[in-house]
């Protein structure tokens, strides 16, 4: 992960759903413009993510691939990620009919296998806990068992390891799918230098409370979801885009936001909605209290190199309403909305780490 080049790193500030994808599409279209070469990296979780982005008439919930790909810009798999193939082929053809052919390389990344996905989706514990069914905690848990498996080595070697370690029978069905999936991952790859490229933008997938070690347990993801991964000289005046939307969300088993009267949170074009695996999602007023808890679990003001820049989604919500609505030492505050300035001055007061730019966006806002 060693590079020289411009490192801008984008994670999600809360509990996910924040606009991760948004921020990212904005660095790749700023790199782009500034006639650098953008590079999206997958540092951490697997196809879990789900990154909605609209541009010139197109839009695309991103899981597998990079939030730049509607900017042709190519995508690197790390080897602390993981990929399902299956989800990657379904996402790709989704892609080539919408008249986008997404560069990609997977290789290094740890392998999710369909008898992962059927574990999760049928374990009570990790029901409970929270899952959203893409078998990203089974695979991960397998792989630090030793049975750890990449695009380089034998399917039918990873399926029946698989099966070893789960202790059941092959699905044909299964069996078939993944060796499909796999064969055509690997010959659709490309052949990617991180070095080669003059803007490095690492996407992370879920939020900082949503941490494997640091975030509300038991209802957190199976990776760490913070700056955990980067070695220190890696971090040297890196860029870290904490992103957050202007009001509260939560996906899943756990924290529920709070609510205000007369404050509507719907949101017409929002891509989160009901499924079986996490249920309805939540929203509610914003909470700098939870914010400045993730904060200070991920000890994110003991990183003296790293650049923090607040990058807040979803103004339109304060605008239809006319006002904000947020907590602060578990008190609820209401402020009649007036413009911009007044959301950076409120995020630059209550947020208990120094940002050097605050960015604040509509939902999907790249004009």
């Amino acid at each position: 992960m060693k590079t020289n080049k411009e490192r801008k790193i984008v994670l999600g500030a809360l509990f996910g759903d924040e606009g991760k994808g948004v921020c990212v599409h904005s660095l790749c279209k700023k790199a782009l413009e500034e006639g650098k070469q953008p590079l999206v990296v997958r540092f951490c979780g697997g196809p879990q993510a789900a990154h909605t982005v609209d541009f010139k008439g197109l839009r695309h919930i991103f899981s597998s691939f990079g939030s730049g790909t509607l900017l042709n810009v190519p995508t690197l798999y790390l080897s602390t990620a993981l990929i399902d193939p299956i989800c990657i082929i379904n996402e790709y053809n989704v892609l080539i009919n919408k008249g986008i052919t997404p560069k990609f390389n997977v290789s290094d990344a740890k392998i999710i296998t369909p008898y992962d996905v059927e574990f999760c989706r049928n374990d009570k514990k990790t029901l409970s806990d929270g899952t959203c069914g893409k078998g990203v905690y089974a695979a991960l848990i397998r792989s630090n068992s030793k049975k750890s498996f990449t695009l380089n080595d034998n399917p039918q070697e990873i399926l029946s390891s698989a099966v070893k370690y789960y202790n059941t029978t092959h699905c044909k069905e299964f069996d078939e799918m993944f060796l499909s999936a796999f064969y055509k991952t690997k010959k659709l790859q490309s052949e990617i230098n991180i070095n080669d490229y003059s803007s490095i933008i690492y996407e992370g997938t879920q939020g900082l409370l949503l941490d494997a070690d640091l975030g509300f347990q038991p209802f957190v993801t199976a990776t760490n979801t913070g700056l955990q991964y980067f070695a220190e000289h890696e971090l040297e005046n890196a860029e870290v885009y904490l992103v957050m939307r202007t009001y509260l969300t939560r996906h899943g088993n756990g924290f529920n936001p709070q609510q205000a009267e007369n404050y509507a949170l719907n949101d017409e074009s929002e891509s989160n909605v009901y499924n079986g695996f996490q249920g309805n999602f939540k929203t509610g007023v914003f909470d700098f209290d939870i914010l400045n808890e993730g904060f200070k679990r991920h000890g994110l003001n003991n990183y003296k190199s790293v650049k923090y820049s607040f990058f807040i989604t979803h103004l339109d919500t304060i605008e239809k309403n006319g006002k904000i609505f947020y907590i602060k030492d578990k008190k609820i505050f209401e402020e009649k909305y007036q413009n911009k300035e007044q959301i950076e001055k409120l995020f630059s007061k209550e947020a208990n780490l120094n940002a050097c730019e605050i960015i604040i966006k509509k939902i999907r806002d790249f004009s």
